[in-house]
């Protein structure tokens, strides 16, 4: 008997035993899923709410615009503009350029179409709509206002009045870098960029043009009066055009230490004088042409005609082949209009007037790098040497 209850006393304590072990083991359960693996679960829905919570906020509410501001535009005028200018137009070509070169994807309008065929333009900005030149009368101000400018940008301050009744709402802004261009565009490129809102990239075209200036000055300062080069600048389909010493289309070839050889006075500077061929062998006899340049014309058909001609023939720069076209791919280089081509053309005018003063001059490597920095434009090899190229 008492074995018997003995026996059955160890058999409910070992019972009572693996019962407890199988509770045991079910209340290990949570502390396994309470691991960092399986609380991460948890985390990511969270936080996916949370994301989703602060995509809702932010497609109901709407981003702040940011405040007008007011500028003294160059001409001491104050005006209210956008706090942000995403979209402008110039009147003028000498700005055009500017904003090519600063913005190419703010500017929503060209004062003329792109030189070369084909032009060497990226094909994301080929297609911008041309609204014409007050330089020129053929500013359409109604093709101008379709394109929904934040800005205008004007170089002429007897232009502003109309200007700004023409456009109404829209800011006019007075720009001008002064009245030798070539030297005072600083002026301007600080100017427009800070009103874009891109100091850095305006910054980094002053490096590029402060550079070439100090290449040009320290060249042209090792030159003596005595041997400076001699250029008769050739205008119009016959040659038979040139721009007086002092006008602005002649700044670049004074600057590079280029003399004119035309000896004309004029009481408009910015204005072509017609010559004469008895002009040009008057001012070749008293001091011999060493060069001709051609531009503001049609370049080739000019080109053809001076080194094919007899009555050109008679002067030796012409049968040495001292004749040189000015670049003009997409925008010149010299003149036709003078703009902000120039940065790049004094490397190519002090080359062209001085080869043995500037062997040290990789004037293909200056080419490529304008071209990408600042014409959005990458040049193959044969695309620089056809820039470089007088026509054939």
């Amino acid at each position: 008997m008492k074995t018997t209850l003995l026996k059955i006393s160890l058999s409910l304590i070992i019972g009572i035993i693996l019962i407890a072990g199988m509770f045991g083991c079910n209340q290990a359960t949570p502390t396994v899923t309470s691991s960092p693996a399986a609380t991460s679960k948890p985390a990511v829905t969270t936080t996916a709410a949370s994301t989703t919570a602060v995509q809702t906020t932010a497609a109901t509410t709407p981003a702040a615009t940011p405040a007008p501001r007011t500028i003294t535009d160059m001409y001491g005028t104050k005006l209210t503009i956008p706090g942000v200018v995403n979209r402008v137009v110039a009147t003028g070509p000498v700005e055009t350029q500017l904003l090519y070169i600063l913005a190419p994807e703010k500017l929503t309008g060209l004062s003329s179409a792109w030189s070369g065929n084909p032009s060497y333009i990226s094909s994301k900005y080929k297609d911008i709509t041309i609204i014409g030149n007050s330089s020129s009368g053929t500013f359409n101000f109604e093709a101008a206002i379709v394109t929904k400018p934040d800005v205008v940008l004007e170089g002429k301050t007897k232009n502003l009045t109309i200007d700004r009744e023409k456009f109404g709402a829209i800011p006019v802004v007075g720009v001008n870098p002064g009245d030798d261009l070539l030297t005072m565009y600083e002026n301007e490129i600080k100017f427009v960029a800070d009103l874009l809102g891109m100091p850095e990239r305006g910054e980094e075209l002053l490096t590029y043009y402060r550079q070439a200036m100090d290449y040009v000055n320290s060249t042209v300062s090792r030159i003596p009066d005595s041997e400076k080069v001699r250029v008769y600048y050739a205008q119009g389909n016959d040659g038979l055009q040139t721009d007086a010493e002092g006008s602005w289309h002649t700044n670049l070839l004074a600057f590079c230490g280029g003399l004119n050889a035309a000896d004309v006075h004029v009481s408009n500077t910015s204005q072509a004088v017609q010559v004469s061929m008895e002009q040009i062998y008057s001012w070749n006899s008293a001091d011999p042409i060493d060069m001709i340049i051609i531009g503001r014309t049609s370049q080739a058909t000019t080109y053809q005609t001076i080194i094919n001609s007899s009555a050109w023939q008679k002067l030796d720069c012409v049968k040495v082949g001292q004749v040189f076209v000015r670049p003009d791919n997409p925008t010149s280089w010299f003149d036709g209009p003078p703009g902000y081509g120039q940065i790049l053309g004094m490397y190519w005018m002090v080359n062209k007037l001085y080869p043995n003063q500037t062997k040290d001059l990789d004037i293909k490597a200056k080419v490529k790098e304008f071209y990408s920095r600042f014409l959005h434009y990458d040049l193959t090899d044969e695309e620089v040497v056809k820039l470089l190229a007088n026509p054939g």
